[in-house]
């Protein structure tokens, strides 16, 4: 069994289950995922368009992951539909979020910041 006070990378958080140090890359990617499955989200903001197809090998620029070896936050920047609600998405955003990074990592976030970078035109 791993030692549990062994340090990892700063870029990754301890998951117990796995015994093993998950990068704050596969975090972002697994955070990025789950967000833009939410209706009202157009995609994850970053240069030029909204990332919607999220490329499992490349974290997303617009998810911030900070954390201690041990403890996770997140922060999403995303662009919303025209017209969807933005407290209800971000709260969607949070739980689904929180919900799978539980299901694929047995990992449970501190902070999961959702901030609205831009909301798209209608009819684009």
């Amino acid at each position: 069994m791993a030692d549990e006070h062994r340090e990892g990378p700063a870029e990754s958080v301890l998951s117990k289950t796995a015994s093993a140090h998950i990068s704050h890359a596969v975090i972002a990617t697994y955070a990025a995922a789950a967000a833009v499955e939410v209706p009202g989200v157009r995609g994850i903001a970053g240069p030029g368009e909204p990332e919607r197809e999220i490329d499992p090998e490349r974290a997303p620029k617009g998810v911030r992951v900070s954390g201690d070896g041990r403890r996770v936050d997140l922060e999403l920047h995303l662009v919303t539909e025209w017209g969807a609600p933005i407290p209800a998405v971000a709260r969607e955003v949070d739980t689904r979020v929180r919900r799978y990074l539980a299901s694929m990592i047995e990992l449970e976030p501190g902070d999961v910041s959702i901030v609205i970078a831009d909301v798209a035109a209608p009819g684009r």
